[in-house]
């Protein structure tokens, strides 16, 4: 089904995604990753509640009926997405009755694959706390969304309420009637119910629940991926991407109460490489058992380099009581090996990936959530607000220099590491001069180009790990860089 071009209110201007206003926003499966990619464009300021905008021609058809044409979308001030005969409204997060001094900005986009999804950014009348939360609305019934569903309310970071949520259509007997209140979002200490949380319907379907529907039945906490690679790239909880470029160990991210009281600590290696870096080794502690791995440069070397409890190439068939799986990539020049350490038993679906490419050593946390590392410290960031924050747990750190020598291991970190590497406190980390201008220099006289890194990273989904692709590239010269995503 194709999407009319334009804004039936034509006279209205549209603009182009803003990241100044609305933040880098990783909404999960069944939803759109908002970026500022240029693919969404920013509803016309909202001066009151009223009127709502209305947005291109809807993919989603309320009533299974047929008989009745595609219906426009009106795009709401607060929260809400409703047919532009209001034969329907979905209402993410509803506030009128309560905050009419909020301000609401909104972003849209559609694709032809018959989606249709609005953003809005909500801060409070204070002007100190913001609310980021997202509709999604298809004619594509079932994939990332889940089986049978056509709508997710996609929740980011939400610092206050209330507001309510809810779903409504006319009471005619040729469309389906749903009259039915998800309850009120109070974000008192005890009611974080929303926070970074996707919850999918099918909206025929819906009216079976009835009024009285449990709306936290059709909501799960959304998993996140984090974690470290490349030269080094990092990628906070928040899927924000940043670069550190010294050497020495670091604490990528640690929790004591992780896993019912065993603990976890995550360190890694980086080592300069001229005016750049990149992780060498990982080490995990989970309980009383230790992991190291290693990457090698040795073409057609498929052995993983590891060592478990300081023993190489040990059993390695769980560790700390969870089961592992290993991967070798076989009869290629290149290594790469993987360790899976499967968390299902007290995380469900979720997994800590030690992998190695080249040389090059990648730790990943997938579908990580708060429950598993809401309280974690480190690199990574606080899993809650995404701030890369000091040891102090208060100050916010956004030069990732400083973050870096924050983040040195201390003797208090314990040291993990089967050897020891300079730099060791209290030497501090060692930064390059000058990555930035040494990587223009390199541009300059390198003999792959930046069209060259493009085209060899162009499969990569995330705009954000495509770029990471393309500078490990640059500034490794080798194409192979890109087999590391």
């Amino acid at each position: 089904m194709k999407f009319i071009s334009t804004l039936l209110f034509a006279s209205l201007a549209i603009f182009s995604a803003n990241a100044n206003h609305l933040p880098t926003t990783d909404f999960g499966p069944g939803c759109l990753n908002f970026q500022d990619d240029g693919s969404w464009n920013q509803v016309p300021d909202f001066v009151t509640n009223d009127p709502f905008l209305v947005a291109p021609e809807s993919p989603f058809r309320f009533s299974s009926d047929t008989r009745f044409p595609d219906q426009a979308v009106r795009v709401g001030a607060t929260g809400e997405l409703s047919a532009s005969d209001y034969d329907w409204t979905l209402g993410i997060f509803d506030t009128k009755a309560q905050n009419g001094g909020a301000i609401y900005e909104a972003w849209y986009k559609s694709n032809d694959h018959g989606t249709f999804a609005t953003t809005w950014h909500a801060t409070s009348a204070n002007g100190n706390k913001h609310n980021t939360f997202q509709i999604v609305i298809s004619e594509a019934i079932g994939g990332d969304m889940g089986e049978g569903n056509n709508v997710c309310f996609c929740y980011g970071d939400m610092q206050w309420g209330p507001g309510n949520v809810h779903v409504a259509s006319s009471n005619s007997s040729d469309h389906t009637h749903v009259d039915f209140s998800g309850g009120t979002y109070q974000n008192a200490a005890a009611d974080n119910s929303l926070d970074h949380k996707t919850c999918c319907f099918h909206a025929d379907k819906l009216k079976q629940l009835g009024s009285s529907a449990d709306f936290a039945s059709l909501c799960h906490s959304r998993g996140t991926e984090a974690g470290s690679n490349g030269d080094p790239h990092f990628k906070t909880w928040h899927n924000q991407h940043f670069e550190y470029h010294g050497q020495c160990d670091l604490v990528l991210t640690k929790d004591p109460d992780f896993a019912d009281g065993l603990g976890i600590d995550v360190h890694i290696r980086t080592k300069l490489v001229r005016h750049w870096s990149y992780i060498k080794n990982a080490v995990i502690r989970i309980g009383n058992d230790i992991l190291e791995i290693e990457g090698s440069s040795v073409e057609f070397d498929s052995k993983p380099h590891y060592w478990i409890n300081y023993e190489s190439q040990g059993e390695l068939s769980q560790f700390a009581g969870f089961p592992v799986k290993m991967f070798s990539q076989q009869g290629t020049a290149v290594t790469k090996n993987r360790i899976e350490i499967d968390l299902s038993s007290v995380y469900p679906g979720q997994k800590i990936v030690l992998s190695t490419y080249k040389e090059f050593v990648k730790v990943s946390f997938e579908n990580a959530n708060e429950e598993s590392f809401g309280t974690s410290v480190g690199m990574l960031g606080d899993f809650n607000t995404g701030q890369t924050l000091a040891r102090d747990g208060v100050t916010v750190l956004d030069d990732f220099t400083d973050l870096g020598h924050e983040w040195q291991v201390l003797p208090s970190d314990k040291h993990l590491f089967r050897e020891a590497s300079a730099p060791q406190f209290p030497e501090t980390c060692i930064d390059p001069e000058d990555p930035r201008g040494d990587r223009r220099r390199r541009l300059d006289g390198s003999s792959i180009g930046e069209e060259e890194a493009e085209t060899a990273c162009a499969g990569i989904k995330d705009e954000l790990d495509r770029k990471d692709c393309e500078y490990d590239i640059l500034a490794t010269q080798d194409m192979d860089m890109a087999g590391a995503y």
